[in-house]
């Protein structure tokens, strides 16, 4: 096996083509002796559009299109908040070829400014993920209450995780998912967050935030608990490796509050 070869998954649709580039030219320019095949899921790119992400993307990625047709989704709720592309994360142990056996998922709202290496080949430990969470003890509580499950079970941000696709495959059940989905819709917020968090939220081994899923929210609550060691620029710049920008304070908005926007626009790709 080629220790240089990374499996990269995102999902992106036509009009986040531009983040989606400013994500994965990061990831290639900062990892440059790594060789990715990036796996994109989708639904409405168009040859030009690929052709377009070829011509701007980084020598040492190689994206691979994985056309996700609506009649995978027969039986799932649709839900008027969110696309199908929630369901993405969920199939994709089954989209993905059996060549692939780990694979890091990345939403396009990031930044990956350093070194992946450790992530990428960390030990799972026996789990199905490796991924951060953003809450604390409290919220954990409530979530466990919310979608009744026991005390050994973690509500993640799926934005980053390292997915354990061989151990995966032989556990998902789509028509499961889907009848919890119909059955709990009414108590369910972020989708694929609380599919993960039901059916696999004690299989998750858990990694600091702060490294690997660090955004400008999370630096302001941290700051706020920890005031002796506040996560600074300086800080930032040299521990952190991925940068999420998440809600809706995102860096190629005008009114973006924080300290990570130069990040974006150094890899931003103009239209």
């Amino acid at each position: 096996m080629d220790s240089t070869k990374k499996n990269i998954l995102v999902n992106i649709n036509k009009g986040y083509i531009r983040h989606f580039l400013a994500m994965i030219n990061s990831l290639a320019i900062n990892n440059a002796g790594s060789q990715f095949d990036v796996y994109i899921m989708h639904t409405d790119l168009k040859d030009e559009d690929k052709g377009y992400i070829r011509t701007m993307t980084q020598a040492n990625i190689n994206p691979i299109y994985i056309y996700m047709d609506s009649s995978l989704f027969k039986g799932a709720p649709k839900v008027k908040r969110y696309p199908y592309e929630i369901y993405y994360r969920i199939f994709a142990p089954i989209m993905l070829p059996e060549s692939v056996d780990r694979i890091l998922y990345l939403d396009s709202d990031m930044i990956v400014h350093n070194n992946i290496d450790e992530l990428y080949n960390m030990n799972f430990e026996g789990n199905y993920f490796i991924a951060c969470t953003q809450i604390h003890s409290f919220m954990q509580w409530f979530n466990r209450i919310r979608l009744t499950v026991g005390k050994d079970h973690y509500y993640i941000n799926t934005g980053v995780m390292v997915m354990n696709i061989k151990e995966l495959r032989g556990v998902i059940d789509t028509d499961k998912i889907f009848k919890f989905i119909k059955s709990n819709g009414w108590r369910m917020c972020l989708y694929d967050q609380d599919v993960i968090f039901k059916f696999f939220g004690n299989k998750i081994r858990l990694v600091d935030p702060r490294f690997y899923n660090l955004s400008d929210r999370y630096i302001m609550f941290y700051n706020m608990r920890k005031p002796k060691h506040k996560i600074d620029a300086d800080w930032v710049a040299n521990n952190n490796v991925i940068i999420h920008y998440l809600g809706k304070n995102k860096p190629w908005k005008d009114n973006y509050k924080g300290i990570l926007k130069n990040y974006y626009h150094t890899y931003s790709v103009k239209k």
